[in-house]
């Protein structure tokens, strides 16, 4: 990877230093959507603070928080405090562009291995004009470990009402440290060498079975002329170079997802030699599925870590990515992690290619390496599913449910329907900027995506049109089979039911109460089509309230509201 070829500038037992752009280095890496790679270049007019070159972190279009890794401290221990500033430049006026100091504890000295993110910033720079920004990271927060190092970040937040891409220019970069002990590692241009200098090229994620192209020409000789290229497989199945002493070898990918690594070795007419390593990364498809084969009607995908292609219509989105279904039915949903790249909107037909992985439980389709490509637009929506208790089946799908507010809004805007959790996470903080405050006691029907985190299903409205005051007693009608009746309503003690359905078919029939939980199985059997079908309910070992009669058929419901009075 050439991330890790960057020759850093280390000072060590240093309580201070500082880094600008000056000898033209680059960044340790980026995250987000960045227009320009958060590249070393010309100010466009903007005079420096210093030199003549500065970073700039751009965004278009205007989505997420691009972020540029900018220093990494090595070697600190408890109790140790790195401060960290930024001076910058914020070219637009108002709060769009602002640079937030952000930091991520590393799990293993490695730069890409995370462990959770540092007490984050909670200042912005204000603009316009040059501006300094800065934050404390302490060692003594709870998600940092014996051993950690600091990566410092330049987050850079936009507005959602800016009409133009933001951009955010930063000049210097100061670590400050109370450790003795602590490495400051900044970018910075590669050290003066002599001799040949190796360059396996950029690693590369391509199709199994395509024909792939090592490239070494970027090798150099500071002062001389490099005589010998030699290829050498250092890990993966084993695959057979064109010319293993080509500098530009190709062979054919494996049809398997895994990974190459080639080590180049470069030599020169003295014999010296200098050496690169570069790592193809092969992904074999599954081909194309349904959403309902991906989940595979289990907890987890069948298809885990591997390669798939679908398609279906965009049910909700936020900047992180969107909730895709092709089917009215269970299993017919899937979480699409995109941010943003897609470009879909709700609506959308679009087709799909990824990685299917499972993140903390919910099944993922992950396409930001993956493709993505609109079919068409302005569609139809599916029918929400009317659901009485929440479960894997109708995980990722648009369900609809009813009952009554027994919790409010906690400090994370979740909140309980009979049991059930509302999370307002889209709605209030992505998606719609809703103001609805539920109250406890009254009735609700609540409509959007079954989601899953932190180990419970939650449903998520998508805006104010998905919460309705009420509770309705007549959901939409599953066609293939119907409560007809129930008489006396309200009643006391006993109730009637009537039923039939369209088709043969099993149907089961239960009683909860509002809370959602069942109190009684009345029915379960093979009813013979448009066959009317008459039960009796006898609440009298009841106290009085309103329950919900629960028809059942497969993974198909309907519900309806009866109330009893003694």
């Amino acid at each position: 990877m050439k991330f890790f070829s960057i020759l850093f500038f280390s000072i060590s037992f240093l309580i201070a230093d500082t880094y600008s752009w000056e000898d033209g280095g680059t960044i340790l890496g980026s995250y987000g959507n960045l227009a320009n790679v958060a590249n070393v270049g010309s100010t466009n007019g903007i005079d420096p603070h210093d030199g003549d070159y500065m970073l700039t972190v751009s965004e278009d279009p205007i989505d997420g928080t691009p972020q540029a890794f900018i220093a990494w401290v090595t070697d600190i221990s408890e109790g140790d405090a790195i401060t960290a500033c930024f001076y910058g430049y914020d070219d637009t006026a108002g709060s769009s562009p602002s640079m937030r100091v952000w930091g991520s504890w590393s799990a293993n000295n490695d730069i890409n291995s995370y462990a959770g993110s540092a007490d984050g910033n909670e200042d912005y720079t204000a603009g316009t004009g040059w501006d300094q920004v800065c934050h404390t990271f302490s060692t003594s927060q709870e998600n940092w470990e014996e051993g950690e190092a600091l990566i410092v970040q330049a987050r850079l937040y936009s507005s959602s009402s800016a009409t133009a891409p933001v951009q955010y220019f930063i000049d210097s970069v100061e670590i400050t440290t109370t450790s003795t002990t602590a490495t400051i590692n900044f970018p910075g241009a590669q050290d003066p060498v002599e001799g040949p200098i190796a360059d396996a090229g950029d690693d590369q994620t391509v199709d199994a079975g395509s024909i792939v192209i090592l490239d070494g020409s970027g090798s150099y000789h500071t002062d001389g002329e490099i005589t010998e290229y030699y290829w050498e497989q250092v890990s993966g199945p084993s695959v057979l170079l064109s010319d293993e002493e080509s500098a530009t070898p190709t062979f054919t990918a494996p049809n398997e997802t895994t990974n190459l690594s080639f080590d180049l070795s470069v030599s020169d007419d003295s014999g010296d030699q200098s050496s690169d390593t570069v790592t193809i990364t092969v992904i074999a498809s599954a081909g194309t599925l349904t959403i309902a084969e991906i989940q595979g009607q289990a907890d987890s995908s069948p298809y885990l870590d591997q390669y798939v292609s679908t398609s279906g219509y965009v049910m909700a989105k936020n900047s992180n990515g969107f909730f895709l279904q092709d089917a009215e039915a269970a299993w017919s949903g899937i979480w699409v992690l995109d941010f943003g790249a897609a470009n879909a909107s709700v609506g959308d037909e679009v087709e799909v290619s990824g990685q299917v992985l499972e993140y903390y439980n919910l099944t993922e389709l992950d396409i930001t390496e993956g493709s993505s490509n609109i079919l068409s637009s302005n569609n139809t929506l599916f029918n929400p599913i009317m659901i009485s208790e929440v479960s894997e089946d109708y995980e990722s799908v648009l369900v609809k449910v009813a009952g009554v507010c027994d919790g409010l809004p906690n400090e994370y805007g979740e909140w309980t329907l009979s049991g059930i959790t509302i999370d307002d996470y889209f709605y209030g903080d992505d998606w719609g900027g809703g103001t609805f405050s539920p109250e406890i006691g009254n009735e609700y029907t609540i409509t959007g995506p079954l989601n899953y985190a932190y180990s419970l299903f939650r449903v998520n409205p998508r805006d104010d049109n998905d919460i309705q005051d009420g509770m309705m007693s007549n959901f939409e009608l599953i066609q293939d089979f119907s409560i007809l009746e129930a008489y006396p309503n309200p009643f006391n003690p006993t109730v009637t039911i009537e039923f039939s359905a369209l088709n043969t078919e099993m149907i089961e029939v239960s009683i909860y109460d509002i809370m959602g939980h069942k109190v009684e199985d009345l029915f379960s059997s093979v009813i013979e089509s448009n066959q009317l079908q008459t039960l009796s309910w006898d609440a009298s070992n009841y106290s009085s309230g309103d329950y919900l009669i629960h028809l059942k058929s497969g993974t198909q419901f309907k519900t309806h509201k009866i109330t009893l009075i003694k």
